[in-house]
């Protein structure tokens, strides 16, 4: 019986550890494909990722014209998002019934010909039906007054760390 209980231990640790580790993998895909997006300014694959509450809320045709207006105006103050690297994804855990996770993520920015470099985050909420995590700015989750009314009485045990700058060139 106690050699019973060992294997059934171990089965389970292995089938658990399997799963978190295709979830890592999938954030990870996900969150690179949210990265290249962003600079490349596709905007019907960054709706793809956007969090369907987002999406009902605002809806999908007024969602898109408001990433073309912030790209449009980045544009116009000569501001690109140069490159955006995904750095690691962190703290994948099932709350609220359903898996999230905290990705981080460095983008390099020029403005106006100036570089700067942020440390930012993004915070996944995983589809099991699509196997497809969606994410937002895991800061607007903290201070953003439309994202908080999206998602009331959020609560995470996930820590989200405040964007920073880290260079200025």
């Amino acid at each position: 019986m106690k050699n019973y209980l060992l294997l059934f231990l171990f089965i389970s640790g292995s089938v658990f550890s399997q799963s978190m580790s295709k979830l890592e993998k999938l954030a990870l895909r996900d969150a690179k494909i949210v990265s290249e997006a962003s600079v490349k300014k596709d905007v019907n694959t960054l709706l793809l990722h956007t969090h369907p509450k987002i999406s009902k809320k605002i809806g999908n045709q007024q969602l898109k014209q408001d990433l073309e207006d912030t790209f449009r105006t980045m544009s116009a103050q000569k501001i690109k998002i140069v490159s955006s690297q995904v750095d690691e994804v962190t703290d994948i855990r099932k709350e609220k019934k359903e898996y999230r996770c905290l990705v981080k993520n460095t983008i390099e920015m020029d403005y106006n010909g100036r570089t700067v470099i942020f440390k930012s985050s993004l915070f996944g909420f995983f589809n099991k039906k699509k196997e497809k995590w969606y994410f937002i700015d895991a800061n607007k989750l903290l201070d953003d007054e439309d994202t908080k009314k999206v998602f009331r009485n959020f609560n995470t045990d996930i820590e989200i760390p405040k964007d920073e700058q880290i260079a200025d060139f």
